[in-house]
């Protein structure tokens, strides 16, 4: 049996580890720092804490819990990883080149039980949830990839970070609420709330434990129809719940927050671009908090489903933009390997069985 990741200890636990181990309270606040701020890898870098005591902490706890096994980059600057976790399961993560700064896009869960129609990660399932340390470590990766080979245009701003990697995120809040905690909050990572976005396919006990999370994160809620039994095809765990009473949600979060919350609207041809749809998203989201993205569908392996047509994408903004819903179209990088919205997916190391 594997040791336990300490990352996974809650920061207020740490201090009273060390204490039970025979150190002082300070020796807490110190690994705190390098678990955190210098984001430590290995155990020997934590050059303040007494050789004794990572010996110690080496032999009751795992530091590294994902191995980096694969890394593609894309035509565009899209980088997209796979890691192995301790049981050999795997995820995918991807790094964004933006403007002014790169986007962190975070795995929750190894599978997913949404099982949304168009989205790759679902074919396989819920394996497993992926724990805090496990989350945080994905963008220490990241963050190291970034740093040992800037992307073009960087800049200095820093990055974001997005939960619209594999799973959902609001179907683990357990484990992703006290990521998103250690990463905002002073004594952690100290990142901006304003960086950080949380997109749901419309959980909605996630959702009220969002309502009551202190921290101003962003929020996308993927709704790709409005017309219900159409939602249901496209998305059917998300689905059970009505989208009006997902929006009340929402809404409510918008104006706690105050800023909009996203709305995610996969265009599919001939499936849910229908003009009719977007006048009754319009009609549903019209001066409300809310602003859409709209996605032309990526295309996954062995799939009939395709993308609408520029002129029909067009044509679906237009409807929302004259009735007054802020509609922009997102397109998404990384198509070529695979690291486009909806496109990451539980897969094999390279060499395993």
């Amino acid at each position: 049996m594997s040791s336990p990741l300490i990352r996974d200890v809650p920061d207020e636990e740490l201090t009273e580890l060390l204490v039970r181990l025979g150190q002082p309270p300070y020796r807490g606040r110190q690994l705190a720092f390098w678990l955190h701020r210098a984001r430590a890898l290995a155990w020997d870098a934590m050059t303040d804490l007494p050789a004794d005591l990572r010996r110690e902490l080496s032999a009751r706890f795992t530091l590294q819990a994902l191995r980096p096994v694969e890394r593609l980059a894309a035509a565009d600057g899209t980088r997209k990883f796979l890691f192995a976790l301790g049981d050999g399961a795997t995820v995918e993560s991807v790094a964004i080149p933006m403007e002014e700064h790169a986007t962190f896009c975070l795995s929750s869960q190894v599978g997913c039980r949404m099982a949304c129609r168009f989205c790759a990660t679902a074919r396989g399932g819920l394996a497993r949830q992926l724990t805090r340390g496990e989350i945080l470590e994905q963008i220490i990766h990241l963050e190291h990839d970034l740093g040992a080979q800037p992307l073009p245009g960087y800049g200095d701003r820093g990055w974001n970070v997005v939960f619209m990697g594999m799973g959902e995120p609001l179907d683990n809040w357990e484990q992703v609420g006290p990521a998103i905690e250690t990463l905002v909050s002073a004594q952690g990572w100290g990142v901006s709330a304003r960086r950080v976005t949380v997109s749901t396919s419309g959980h909605r006990e996630g959702l009220r434990s969002l309502l009551a999370f202190p921290h101003p994160v962003g929020l996308t809620i993927s709704v790709n129809a409005v017309s219900p039994q159409l939602r249901r095809r496209l998305m059917p765990v998300p689905a059970r719940v009505p989208l009006p009473q997902l929006l009340e949600l929402g809404e409510r979060y918008a104006r706690r927050i105050h800023r909009k919350v996203t709305l995610g609207y996969v265009l599919i041809a001939g499936v849910n671009d229908d003009l009719g749809e977007a006048r009754r998203l319009a009609g549903l989201v019209a001066r409300r908090p809310f602003k859409v993205n709209l996605i032309p569908y990526n295309r996954l392996e062995e799939d009939e489903l395709a993308a609408s047509g520029a002129d029909r994408v067009l044509a679906f903004q237009n409807v929302l933009v004259e009735a007054g819903v802020p509609a922009y179209i997102r397109v998404s990088g990384g198509q070529d390997i695979a690291a486009a919205c909806g496109q990451l997916r539980r897969r094999h190391a390279p060499g395993s069985a």
